[in-house]
Formats: C-alpha cells, sequence, structure tokens
C-alpha cells in the first residue's frame, strides 16, 4: 500500500528564487525504513515538512501530495495527528507537560480517546518501553535518551501508520543512539509501522533500512538500497563519499571489494577477505608529556547540585592547557554540559574553585568575562539569535568591536564565506535548517573574537562535508592561541580531529589522554573505524589510519 506519493512536487520560501525543493517525485510505502540524507541545506527537513500536512511550510508550491490516497488538502487535521507522528531533532521542543504520565495521555485526549481506551494504550506502551519504573517522574529529571523515547511513546499510543524523525539521534550519546535506532527499527519490522528518517549520523542507521534517499540542491540523486549504491556516485559525489558508513568509506578504496561492506561486522569480514594474513606492523599508542603549565581553564573540587538531592558534578576537577582543542565525551546526563556551563560563567559557582587564563572566575566582572574572554555556543543555538535576518545578527555582533563600517562589512563578509553562510543573509534565522543554524551561530561567536571558546555538541546536524571545514576552522583557531572546549557525541570528529580527550562519568572527569590513546583502549565508546579494524590495526582510530595501513599492508 503507498502511504505518501509525491509527484513532481517544486518549493521556494517566501522572498527567495531559489528551489528549496525541486521536481520531486517520490513513493514509499506501508512498513518501508526509508533514511533522508544529504548536505545542510540539500532541502530534508523541508522535504519531511511536507509529508506532515500541519507542518508543510509557507511558500510558493507545484506539484501533487497524496497522503494515504488522499489528496494533501482532503486530509483533515484529525487524521494527520492521528496517522503521522513527527518526532523533533531536539525533544524538549516536543514535550508539553510536566509528568511522563501526563506527557504519554497528551495525544490521547487531544484525540478524544475515551478513558478506558486511554488508559489500556498507556499501560500497553509503557509495559513496550519499560517506562513503569519512570511514569511519576518530571519530564525534565529525564536524560535525553529518555526524552527522545517518550516522545516516541506518545506518539505510538495514538497508533500512527507512519513516523517521520528529523536527526533524532543527534544529541544523544553513541550508545543511547544506538538503543534508540534498534527500537526503531523494531517497531518498523514487528509492527509495520512506516518509518522515515532524516539522518546526518549514518553508521548505524543505513544497515537497518530499506532505501536511502540523497538530496542535493532540492533534488533527489539517489534512491536505493545502501548496497545498491552506484560506485560511481561513491567515487564523484563528496557528500556521500564522505558521509556512509566507516566500512563502505575504508573499503572503497580498494577497488575488488564489492558490494561495500555496511556494518562492522561485515566490514571485518572484508577486510579479512583484503588482507589475508598480511598485516603491518602499527606502533604501540604513546602518551605525549604536556609541555606546558600555562592553562586556560582549571577546575578543582568543584560540586553542583540543580535540586538538592543529586549532585550532577561531584568533585569534579580538570585542567585544559592554552591553545588546544579538548573533547569532552560522556554519556547523556554524565554533567559534561553542567561542566562547561559552570566553567564558562554561565552558572554561578557555589562550591571549588576555577581558573581562566589564571585569574579567579569570581573576580571577572561580567562584561570581561564575556567580553573578549570567553564565548559559548550552547546546544541549543537558536537562543543565540533575536533579529530577523542573519545578516542584522552577524552586524550586532561587531557593532560594538570599536571597527570602522567598512571594517565591520569586511568581517562579516569574510565570516559569512568561511561558514558558507552568504547565501542566507537575507533569510530569518528561524527559517533556515538545523546545520545552517550551527553554522551561523558558529559565525556569531567567531566575530566576537574571545580567548576561550565552550561549544555544546558544535557538530550537531552538520553533514560530513563541513565537519573538515569546522575541523580546519578550530585548527586556525587553536594555532592562533585561541582554546576550543567542546562537548561532543561525536566519536569521529573528536578523534580526528581533537588535540585530548576526558571522559566525564557520574559527575567526574575519568580520564584526559590524547584521544589515539582513548579511543584505542575503550571496547564500546569509540569510533566505528576502530571496531571495524581493531582485529587487524589495534591502535588506528580514524578511516585514514586505517586505510593506510591496509596499503602498507598489501605492499608488505
Amino acid at each position: 500500500m503507498v502511504e505518501f506519493l509525491i509527484k513532481n512536487l517544486s518549493f521556494s520560501y517566501p522572498g527567495s528564487e531559489k528551489y528549496a525543493l525541486k521536481n520531486i517525485d517520490l513513493t514509499i510505502n506501508s512498513g518501508e525504513f526509508i533514511v533522508i540524507s544529504g548536505k545542510s541545506g540539500s532541502g530534508k527537513s523541508t522535504l519531511l515538512r511536507m509529508l506532515k500536512p500541519e507542518l508543510s511550510p509557507k511558500g510558493k508550491i507545484s506539484g501533487e501530495i497524496y497522503f494515504f490516497g488522499k489528496e494533501k488538502d482532503s486530509l483533515s487535521l484529525y487524521e494527520s495527528a492521528e496517522k503521522i507522528g513527527y518526532i523533533l531533532q531536539n525533544p524538549e521542543y516536543q514535550t508539553v507537560t510536566h509528568t511522563v504520565q501526563t506527557e504519554l495521555s497528551f495525544g490521547l485526549e487531544n484525540l478524544g480517546i475515551e478513558s478506558d481506551a486511554m488508559r489500556l494504550r498507556i499501560a500497553e506502551i509503557s509495559a513496550y518501553f519499560s517506562l513503569e519504573k519512570i511514569m511519576d517522574k518530571k519530564v525534565s529529571e529525564l536524560s535525553g535518551g529518555q526524552k527522545q523515547l517518550l516522545c516516541l511513546a506518545g506518539i505510538l499510543a495514538m497508533h500512527p501508520k507512519a513516523v517521520i524523525f528529523d536527526e533524532p539521534t543527534s544529541q544523544l550519546d553513541p550508545m543511547a543512539a544506538e538503543t534508540f535506532l534498534q527500537t526503531v527499527n523494531k517497531l518498523c519490522r514487528e509492527n509495520g509501522i512506516t518509518v522515515i528518517i532524516s539522518e546526518h549520523r549514518l553508521e548505524n542507521i543505513i544497515p537497518l533500512s530499506d532505501r536511502l534517499i540523497v538530496l542535493d540542491k532540492g533534488k533527489i540523486i539517489s534512491d536505493s538500497h545502501p548496497k545498491m549504491l552506484s560506485p560511481a556516485l561513491f567515487r564523484e559525489n563528496d557528500f556521500i563519499n564522505s558521509s556512509m558508513p566507516a566500512p563502505m568509506r575504508i573499503l572503497s578504496h580498494f577497488s575488488e571489494i564489492s558490494p561495500l561492506p555496511l556494518t562492522v561486522s561485515e566490514g571485518r569480514a572484508a577486510l579479512g577477505r583484503l588482507l589475508g594474513n598480511k598485516t603491518a606492523a602499527t606502533e604501540k599508542t604513546k602518551i605525549t608529556d604536556r609541555k606546558t603549565e600555562e592553562y586556560a581553564v582549571e577546575a578543582s573540587g568543584v560540586w553542583f547540585s540543580y535540586d538538592k538531592k543529586r549532585y550532577v558534578l561531584n568533585d569534579f576537577s580538570m585542567k585544559i592547557p592554552k591553545g588546544c582543542f579538548y573533547a569532552l565525551l560522556g554519556a547523556n546526563a554524565a554533567g559534561k554540559t553542567t561542566a562547561i556551563s559552570l566553567m564558562s560563567g554561565l552558572l554561578p559557582l557555589k562550591t571549588g574553585k576555577i581558573r581562566i587564563l589564571g585569574q579567579d572566575i569570581k573576580k571577572y566582572k561580567t562584561s570581561e568575562l564575556f567580553g573578549k574572554t570567553v564565548a559559548v555556543l550552547p546546544q541549543k543555538c537558536e537562543s543565540l539569535f533575536s533579529c530577523n535576518t542573519l545578516e542584522e545578527e552577524l552586524k550586532n555582533a561587531v557593532s560594538t568591536s570599536g571597527l570602522s563600517k567598512e571594517e565591520q562589512r569586511r568581517r562579516v563578509a569574510e565570516t559569512a564565506e568561511l561558514t558558507e553562510i552568504t547565501e542566507l543573509l537575507s533569510r530569518h534565522p528561524y527559517d533556515i535548517s538545523g546545520g545552517e543554524m550551527q553554522r551561523a551561530a558558529l559565525a556569531l561567536i567567531l566575530l566576537k573574537k574571545p580567548q576561550i571558546i565552550f561549544m555544546d555538541e558544535p557538530t550537531k546536524g552538520t553533514d560530513a562535508l563541513f565537519k573538515k571545514k569546522y575541523a580546519s576552522i578550530i585548527k586556525n583557531l587553536c594555532d592562533s592561541g585561541i582554546t576550543v572546549i567542546a562537548v561532543s557525541h561525536d566519536t569521529e570528529f573528536c578523534a580526528e580531529y581533537s588535540d585530548r580527550c576526558a571522559f566525564i562519568f557520574d559527575g567526574r572527569c575519568i580520564t584526559d589522554t590524547e584521544p589515539k590513546r582513548f579511543f584505542s583502549e575503550n571496547f564500546f565508546y569509540t569510533t566505528v573505524s576502530n571496531k571495524t579494524a581493531r582485529d587487524f590495526f589495534p591502535a588506528a582510530v580514524t578511516e585514514r589510519e586505517v586505510v593506510e595501513l591496509c596499503e602498507k599492508s598489501l605492499l608488505c
């Protein structure tokens, strides 16, 4: 049965001559697991919103859209709410009540479900997701993974035929993300629910999918099972070449491998066939002694609690060298965001000591701390925007810099070009995609020219191509003496580009070491490249390292 049918759909936003979607033809059948991917701004979020009538963006539209055999305009809001679920990137934007139980009943009440039927549905969905122990908890007390699961449970209680996800794992740690995706896959396979997901993190999701749809500049450039992805497209399209799962990327360097492996186990088997008994010797990982005693940030004996019931940080201590790209990793609710909020001055320090550039943080005036010393790129980067256009936002960021008007214009233009938002300057900040908003937020931070930059999930919603650009921007900042401190779930990015990694667990810093040692010594919390190649090259943690060692082995 066809659930979504799109014929020759084109769409452009108000005031824009550029098509967000162009000549889209798409058929989605009942029970399919569809992954939609593409660069930031390629049209993914716009296409997803077109599949949920009440979320369809306003603008110039042509073409036809059918839902369950009905034309778009003939599908009632009740039918859409009941049949089509939609999970947002940030679960906090989708939770509207205070407790888990009231959240589960909210959608059912709005559908007018009778009390007895409602209680049964809530009991059933709670048992299915094992939510019984947290039914009376406040939503604010849940971890990111629990909130996302709650949003899904609330939608599934309404018995939808299809569920649409807009980057649902972007704010989850790797293990929570994998658990969530396995749950979604189970729903699709065992219950026949159609699943449509937009994602940048493709490592765990592509092996689950029936079809991978790739968008570029508003057009569909590929629609097939991932294993049937055109080798030519893989070689010629930079986005596909850099975005596919690590096993595919690694083995794509060797023409004799076909079809390319999707999973870690398939990747290991393919490497075994490729290498045979040939494996190049690898050096053991070494710890490089710190050569500097100059620290940008020092925290010692920090304790912190939001509600006086449980400490989020427990005797937290950390020393971050100047000019370093320092990554904080760990599970959701481990205390990472709280740590950088305290170290940056966003939260008041009550117990313990924090020094910024050698000075007690309490001795800084607010204007001095957040002027030229510290800048924060929050996880909810939309909180940085208050103007009607991005251009106004960027101009405001340099308006108090003391530069001439001409120099201000030059800096705005250069920063916009660097962060690839020049074509978006006339747009409202809330009318762009999540990845584009992330780049715009980065531009604001860069224009402030602080000495220390704190980032919370900086690569969230960012496509693989811009991640490389992001890394070069961070490297240039660090080379100029600026310190960059990032909370991240992006293990591949941290392994490739960070200088040091810290693992936060239960409010404490458990380890602080170089990324190569950090990831090669972890078994679960490591990169997909390391999981794929650890039987052959235990110390290799990045795609580049694995490929180089394979090539070296084949020459032996």
